[in-house]
């Protein structure tokens, strides 16, 4: 007897057994009554009904939309009885999107008055000025067909303008020519670098430059011209600020509606 009990294949048979009646035990007991097409909610199957096709179920329409909903009803529950929306990952995501459906839907954002608002873009500046702007002139001496010349013939060229302003210096073909006019520091960056943009930001108005180099090769520059940032008022950013408002009050408070939840279900393991 002792020996049998030492088999690991009695193990597995008890074990067995035991997750069975187990399973048995817990799982949601059938209902008292059996499931007809009669038990469906058929005011909420007339209203999506009436929603997709724009006009009410007929008789027949209204049986087979029964029928449906009884099919999907206790397939439904049956699914729940095998546990399968615990263990099948599609469901679960789908689960919690709901639930985030559901917390966005019960926890409105009020409208903001004129003082957030205000309040609002004086806490980011940045992203309600509008942004300084330059013109410029430039003669461009290409790395790749200028070689070992390159510094030399742009030196040059520098030289003979400050001298000079008008002077006719021949340069090389640039693709986005040779006048840049209303450009933004970002324009500029995503035009010849970063590097460039940051030189030419702070050069003064009126003077040819250089050279200063770019992701292509080296340029002398003249800025003719420059606004400077400015902030904007109220109501010419009055939408985007509402709108950026409203989505960090949205992310605030679906923040506090999880963290309350993950406090409830964390502490205690369950509702």
């Amino acid at each position: 007897m002792t020996r049998w009990l030492r088999e690991p294949v009695v193990h597995f048979v008890v074990l067995g057994a035991a997750v069975f009646a187990i399973h048995a035990t817990v799982r949601r007991p059938p209902p008292t009554h059996p499931l007809s097409a009669d038990d469906a909610p058929i005011a909420r199957l007339r209203s999506d009904w009436s929603t997709r096709s724009g006009t009410p179920p007929d008789a027949a329409e209204e049986q087979r939309l029964k029928e449906q909903w009884l099919e999907e009803e206790v397939l439904y529950r049956r699914a729940i009885d095998l546990g399968l929306n615990e263990s099948d990952t599609v469901v679960r995501r789908r689960l919690v999107q709901r639930m985030r459906f559901l917390i966005e839907d019960t926890t409105p954002v009020p409208e903001p008055d004129d003082l957030q608002l205000r309040a609002w873009i004086e806490a980011y500046p940045e992203k309600y000025t509008e942004a300084a702007r330059m013109s410029l002139d430039h003669v461009f001496f290409s790395r790749m067909k200028r070689g070992g010349g390159l510094h030399a013939d742009a030196k040059s060229a520098a030289a003979e303008l400050k001298v000079s302003p008008d002077a006719a210096v021949a340069g090389d073909p640039f693709p986005r020519g040779k006048h840049l006019q209303d450009s933004t520091v970002d324009a500029i960056a995503r035009a010849f670098g970063t590097g460039f943009a940051q030189s030419v930001r702070v050069l003064p108005v009126g003077e040819w430059h250089g050279p200063v180099e770019s992701s292509y090769g080296l340029h002398v520059v003249r800025v003719t011209g420059r606004i400077e940032e400015t902030p904007q008022q109220v109501e010419a950013v009055r939408e985007r600020a509402r709108a950026d408002w409203i989505y960090h009050e949205r992310k605030q408070l679906n923040r506090e509606a999880i963290d309350a939840i993950v406090r409830r279900y964390g502490s205690s393991g369950g509702p």
